[in-house]
């Protein structure tokens, strides 16, 4: 047992992720091969698990990290700018491109009233990704793995997990190459964010609004023309990931004062 305990101490992000990854199938494989269809998805397998490591590495002071950084929420506004209004603009903007594309008007009307929409959204929230990931991807690993990596090696790696965590859902139907790609484009995004503010609050809003803009805009195309919107969403993702590349630098996401900049210059 002790052994164990110097393992997952030692090798903290490899715990995180094994332990993530076995959570979540544990509890989606068995229900899959006896139903299959009706099958439920631990969404909190991530913030489970970053909880776990973090009091067996850390203790009460790891713990209290994450969730101080859950409930952080003095950052400039313009950040909550960003957590709202990014995702939602990504997404009506592949709307109004999509006919320019070949594909029929969008219908509006096929979105709910946002009366219906609230409610689906608040369950959503907590039962279907954004509290339960979040914890564990923004507040356990995304600081550890900017601890010896650049934030965009860093990204990619906890992207393209993220990614492979999802995996399982393809064998229901609920996963796509355009989905997939956009899990690890968001992985950029979602540093960035969480750099610049420190709070994993802000980034279970922005999960919130990316799923929920997704989920409820996409309704106005179906068939081939939701397709074709949805890769046009993953390349306006993939040109702001590339953005916040071009601006930040590959090392932080955060941009450091000219004066900071002229110190490290004169060292």
């Amino acid at each position: 047992m002790t052994s164990l305990l110097s393992l997952v101490r030692r090798y903290q992000l490899t715990a995180f992720f094994s332990l993530t990854i076995g959570l979540t199938w544990l509890a989606f494989i068995p229900f899959y091969l006896s139903n299959g269809d009706s099958i439920p998805w631990f969404t909190f397998g991530p913030m489970v698990s970053g909880l776990i490591v973090a009091a067996v590495s850390g203790g009460w002071s790891s713990v209290k990290a994450i969730l101080g950084a859950m409930v952080t929420w003095r950052v400039r506004p313009i950040w909550y700018v960003v957590a709202f209004g990014l995702p939602f603009a990504t997404q009506l903007t592949s709307i109004l491109i999509n006919p320019l594309f070949g594909a029929a008007a969008p219908v509006w009307s096929n979105v709910p009233a946002l009366s219906e929409m609230l409610p689906i959204i608040a369950l959503y929230a907590i039962f279907s990704g954004p509290l339960g990931e979040e914890p564990g991807w923004r507040g356990f690993a995304t600081p550890r793995l900017l601890a010896s990596q650049s934030a965009l090696a860093g990204s990619l790696i906890l992207g393209v997990i993220w990614a492979i965590w999802h995996f399982p859902l393809g064998l229901v139907g609920d996963l796509s190459l355009y989905s997939t790609i956009n899990v690890v484009l968001a992985g950029v995004v979602f540093t960035w964010l969480y750099q610049n503010t420190g709070s994993v609050l802000l980034a279970i809003i922005m999960h919130v609004t990316h799923q929920n803009s997704v989920r409820f805009l996409g309704k106005v195309f179906t068939g081939g023309d939701y397709v074709q919107q949805q890769w046009i969403a993953v390349a306006i993702w993939a040109i702001v990931a590339v953005a916040i590349v071009a601006y930040y630098g590959t090392e932080s996401f955060v941009r450091r004062p000219r004066t900071q900049l002229a110190v490290a210059g004169a060292l």
